[in-house]
């Protein structure tokens, strides 16, 4: 009994150090792609939100399903700013550039912008 219960204490530090190190490398992973000029998208595909990062912008999309014909389809996103504040030098290049991503992966989607981002949106998407 004594053994079990070093194997389940030893199986749990491994648990705990193997989560730690997988947090630690994906916080590193974000931090150093978050100057890029290429726009990253990161989806879970069970999830109703989805974030988008570029040039150190981070926005937060949410994702409107309605069912087509055959297929369920994305037909809505409402994209918020994650940090309004930081949001100096935004320019409407950057968000084109992040509108073009999000068409890339959601083609029949209409994209509705949150404030303060609509003040730059020039036309109806």
């Amino acid at each position: 009994m004594k053994i079990f219960f070093l194997l389940l204490l030893a199986g749990a530090a491994l648990l705990l150090f193997y989560t730690v190190m997988k947090a630690k490398n994906y916080a590193a992973k974000d931090l150093s792609n978050a100057e890029t000029d290429d726009v990253e998208f990161h989806d879970q595909q069970l999830d109703q939100y989805f974030t988008l990062s570029y040039r150190g912008y981070r926005m937060i999309g949410e994702k409107h399903i309605q069912p087509k014909e055959d297929s369920i389809e994305v037909t809505k996103v409402v994209m918020t700013a994650a940090q309004p504040t930081r949001l100096t030098g935004f320019s409407r290049n950057d968000l084109y550039r992040m509108e073009e991503c999000i068409l890339q992966h959601f083609p029949y989607t209409s994209i509705e912008w949150r404030h303060p981002i609509n003040e730059l949106v020039l036309t109806e998407i």
